[in-house]
């Protein structure tokens, strides 16, 4: 019986699936064996014939990409505002702050 590696990284498992590529296992043999290693929720097969396809194709990052997503509300003037208003008043909390404005949204 294998030693169970918990939570590995993503880019980790890929790599060992692009070992075990070029070494010409099946996709379902290569999720047979990561799932003995880390765990039958690692990846699902589906997934490991996915990332097969990409490494054959001539893929070889493991690692995440960057990807546009949701922007971050939190803007250097958001910054400078809090700042200010703790400067202001060193009592200040959050909830003193905002439930101000969400009542006059209401």
């Amino acid at each position: 019986m294998f030693k169970t590696i918990n939570s590995p990284a993503a880019c980790e498992v890929r790599s060992v699936i692009r070992f075990l590529s070029a070494r010409n296992l099946s996709a379902a043999e290569i999720h047979r064996q990561i799932c003995e290693v880390y765990g039958d929720t690692v990846m699902s097969e589906s997934k490991v014939h996915k990332w097969v396809r990409e490494f054959k194709d001539g893929h070889d990052n493991v690692h995440d990409e960057d990807r546009s997503g949701r922007p971050s509300l939190i803007t250097d003037n958001l910054v400078a505002s809090v700042e200010a208003r703790i400067r202001e008043n060193r009592r200040f909390t959050i909830t003193g702050n905002i439930t101000p404005k969400l009542q006059s949204k209401n």
